[in-house]
């Protein structure tokens, strides 16, 4: 039996947006802030000498946060809560250890809304209004519930909160396993206070720490933002370099590897990669954004042609831009890319796969 030409399948499709832009212009800002469950943040700098360290220390900097077991979705609508951390700062919080197509999923962004992707059972015994999945529509076996919790009307008392409260209290019982991080409105106020806020209802709360890792390659062709180049092949070229792969094939022909860097290029000394994996609030990375504009724009600081940041989300987010709608399908990425070039433009990716599920499956 001959072997079958595996190579020729299609790979499944994945909508990408690609826009050229400028670092001083507010829309990069604007799709970050609208992205708000960021799981990786990875940094390339080809041709430096060194990752600044300002830069490893503004990613690692107050980038702890917390994992919370046992709780339960009636506990995030705690008018304590709401008024002492919803209502203040910035609250993000993703169920973890989860399915998004396959199990319930909780999530609350950072104004203030409460989403629940749910299962029809659970969704139909819970009392709540909600609307269809659209990745469902069809088999009809996912619903979306979304709950403001900033509502002037959804407090204590009044018929809708106390609706809300006891359905979520005795319809839907299940206890979510949570990741979250509270950036305070103030100084003065401690992030860890929403921690201590679960240790007294009675949760098991663990202090979570970035993991880290850097890669050094030596002696590789980078491509550059000449005139000719094709922004899907950076992008493609920063990818494979995140994963570690073999960048120093020269034989397009070569069967095991194919892959050649794209033209236009220049060989460097050294390309430096830097990750961190956790959970990071949008305001956090934001920051690291910021500093990265600072950095690209100071040619004495970073002797580079161009830096990329990456932002990866949770594969199994229930959102992915802003209250979009998120599947998981094949992949479940939705991620932001960003390179920067000296003279201050930008490249941006952002990866919309998640939402175009082939209609055969909805």
């Amino acid at each position: 039996m001959l072997c079958p030409e595996v190579w020729n399948f299609k790979a499944p499709k994945h909508q990408l947006n690609i826009i050229n832009t400028c670092i001083k212009k507010a829309e990069i800002n604007t799709t970050i802030k609208n992205h708000y469950n960021n799981h990786s943040v990875s940094v390339v700098i080809p041709n430096s000498k060194n990752i600044p360290e300002v830069l490893i220390d503004s990613i690692l900097e107050d980038s702890d946060y917390y994992k919370v077991e046992g709780v339960t979705a009636s506990q995030l609508v705690n008018k304590e809560f709401i008024e002492a951390f919803v209502k203040k700062g910035e609250l993000s919080l993703l169920s973890v250890n989860v399915k998004i197509d396959l199990d319930n999923v909780i999530t609350i962004t950072p104004n203030g809304i409460l989403i629940l992707s749910l299962n029809i059972e659970d969704f139909q015994s819970l009392g709540i209004e909600g609307k269809l999945s659209y990745f469902d529509r069809n088999k009809q076996t996912r619903y979306v519930v979304e709950i403001n919790l900033n509502e002037e009307t959804f407090t204590p008392g009044k018929k809708n909160y106390e609706r809300v409260r006891s359905c979520l209290e005795n319809n839907l019982k299940q206890k979510f396993d949570v990741v979250l991080s509270w950036d305070p409105p103030d100084d003065k106020l401690c992030p860890s206070s929403v921690a201590s806020w679960f240790y007294n209802q009675g949760n098991k709360v663990s202090l979570c720490h970035q993991k880290t890792s850097k890669l050094v390659h030596y002696s590789l062709d980078v491509p550059t933002l000449e005139d000719g180049y094709k922004a899907e092949d950076i992008f493609e070229w920063i990818g494979i370099l995140s994963i570690d792969g073999d960048m120093k094939n020269k034989d397009t022909e070569n069967y095991v590897n194919s892959y050649v860097c794209p033209k236009p290029n220049t060989p460097v000394d050294q390309v430096f990669h830097f990750e961190c994996t956790g959970y990071f609030s949008r305001s956090k990375i934001n920051k690291i954004y910021e500093l990265i504009k600072t950095l690209i724009s100071n040619d004495n600081e970073l002797q580079t042609p161009w830096m990329s940041l990456h932002i990866h989300g949770f594969a199994d987010s229930p959102i992915s831009w802003s209250t979009k709608e998120h599947n998981y399908y094949t992949d479940g990425d939705n991620s932001l890319t960003i390179i920067f070039h000296s003279n201050e433009n930008a490249i941006v990716q952002k990866s919309l796969s998640s939402n175009s599920k082939p209609r055969i499956f909805q």
